[in-house]
């Protein structure tokens, strides 16, 4: 089975193709932390990269070209964070990549949505008020 048949179809990258980056490949080292043997460790898109051969300007671009740039997850409905786990916490044995696959399935199909910055600030204002408590109140710094 080619890995077109394995991954839904999605944008294409002139870039990705000429450098020879997989889009699947790319979306488990950069945003699930895979790494190149299979392991995890956070890879910045420095690291990222240097595995791929490439300037850290030209995986930026592709995640553009491949809508998987750090804006597309924050503004869809995707769970990122979740996925994430998964991976982290493989047992023996597993490989780290196939635990990928139905994530990065499921970011294929993500849908966009609108955040609500103001109500989700204020959500999170009131949460942490209820776990620390009540915010003092700011001082006057023109004395």
């Amino acid at each position: 089975m080619s890995k077109d048949e394995r991954t839904p179809a999605g944008p294409r990258s002139a870039l990705a193709e000429k450098h020879n980056i997989d889009a699947f490949t790319l979306f488990c080292a950069y945003h699930l932390g895979i790494t190149a043997n299979d392991g995890y460790e956070f890879q910045n898109v420095h690291q990222v990269a240097k595995r791929f051969g490439v300037s850290s300007g030209i995986i930026k671009q592709v995640l553009q070209d491949l809508a998987m740039d750090p804006d597309r997850l924050v503004n869809s409905d995707f769970d990122l964070s979740s996925a994430q786990i998964d991976v982290l916490e493989v047992p023996e044995g597993v490989s780290r990549t196939e635990v990928a696959r139905p994530h990065w399935e499921a970011f294929r199909n993500a849908k966009l949505k609108t955040r609500d910055w103001q109500r989700e600030l204020a959500t999170d204002a009131r949460e942490n008020e209820k776990t620390y408590g009540p915010r003092p109140a700011p001082r006057d710094r023109r004395r």
